[in-house]
């Protein structure tokens, strides 16, 4: 008995694309693409324009870091002290500048705008009164979050055995995390420059929150560095007065002795003002000793204190750093080229048909 075998079915795609049907695609839609893209860099230039202007005022600081540690990021402290507080490297610096008390420092501070308007505080500037753009209205509407509304009720002050906890409204909540985001620093891990920016629409305003922010982490760095020796300074200069005040009492109890026994010749007189001078002695010598202390920890607190140069100071930004006209250009075009290759190939190629057959 013998089998036949049929033979094997070859099946052929029924749509193929090959590089000509490419290039006969190109030629025929290379002009409305041109011009679609052309229509749209236009848009999009004017559109660009919808969008609020913001300039970025910044400044770059350079701390003096120590040759003679391990670690790069180690501040140097005068030489090898290790009496500081400890070290607080720079890459700690932008969590500084986030954190609620510089949020709080932020919101105090005088703010002079680029028409010659003064604010008290920052809290009074971002409570100003502003013409809401058409711009502005449309990301309010397509924001989800909703301002929570302002609390009435007043919040009682919690108090703590270790100190005060903080208790804010929603309303103080939200100016102080609007004021901490209108900063931000960086540090570039190479060569440890710390850059500290802003952006806003008022140009003047950027430079006064850069300029303050800078104040503040130079005071921080220092008060930092310094906090265990300025205890120790305060110790020692309360001791010298309590030093200086016996070392008085001390004298005038001896001399106010040798006035009243000024003709005794007793063994008893001479024991007793023997230890009057002795306490006298004993005082004085005390004495210098705590001011010797007291004027090496007055050095050692220079010591400790911190050197920044400024590399490039704070200035007020002439030239706006956004937006870019010519990348939201470019980016509308793009966009609309895509959508109308979508177009060309599901609506007049029907590509999609095509390749379901």
């Amino acid at each position: 008995m013998s089998q036949q075998f049929s033979p094997t079915k070859t099946y052929e795609p029924a749509f193929e694309i090959h590089l000509s049907d490419i290039i006969g695609f190109f030629k025929r839609y290379i002009i409305l693409l041109i011009l679609t893209g052309f229509i749209a860099v236009i848009l999009g230039y004017f559109a660009s324009f919808l969008i609020t202007k913001k300039y970025t005022a910044s400044t770059i600081l350079l701390p003096e870091y120590s040759s003679g540690r391990s670690s790069f990021f180690s501040l140097a402290v005068g030489g090898s002290s290790t009496e500081g507080t400890g070290n607080l490297t720079p890459d700690l610096y932008p969590n500084v500048l986030q954190s609620t008390s510089f949020g709080e420092y932020l919101v105090k501070q005088p703010i002079t705008t680029e028409s010659g308007q003064k604010f008290a505080t920052l809290k009074d500037y971002l409570r100003r009164d502003t013409t809401v753009s058409f711009m502005s209205r449309v990301k309010s509407f397509f924001s989800f979050s909703k301002p929570a509304p302002a609390s009435t009720k007043a919040v009682p002050k919690v108090t703590f055995e270790g100190g005060g906890i903080l208790n804010y409204s929603s309303q103080e909540q939200g100016l102080i995390s609007g004021a901490k985001s209108l900063v931000s620093a960086s540090i570039e891990q190479k060569n440890g420059l710390i850059s500290i920016e802003s952006e806003l629409p008022d140009p003047v305003v950027a430079a006064v929150l850069v300029e303050a922010s800078r104040i503040y982490l130079v005071d921080y760095v220092e008060d930092f560095r310094t906090a265990k020796l300025k205890q120790q300074l305060a110790f020692l200069s309360s001791r010298v007065n309590e030093s200086k005040t016996r070392v008085r009492n001390a004298e005038y109890a001896l001399q106010s002795y040798r006035d009243r026994n000024r003709n005794a010749f007793l063994n008893v007189a001479r024991i007793e003002e023997q230890r009057l001078q002795s306490d006298y002695t004993l005082a004085q010598s005390i004495y210098s000793d705590l001011v010797v202390k007291l004027e090496q920890a007055k050095i050692k607190v220079k010591e400790e204190r911190p050197v920044f140069k400024v590399l490039e100071p704070t200035k007020v930004p002439l030239n706006p750093s956004s937006p870019n006209r010519v990348a939201i250009a470019l980016l509308f075009a793009v966009f609309a080229v895509f959508l109308m290759l979508a177009y060309i190939m599901l609506v007049r190629e029907k590509l999609h048909l095509k390749l379901l057959r």
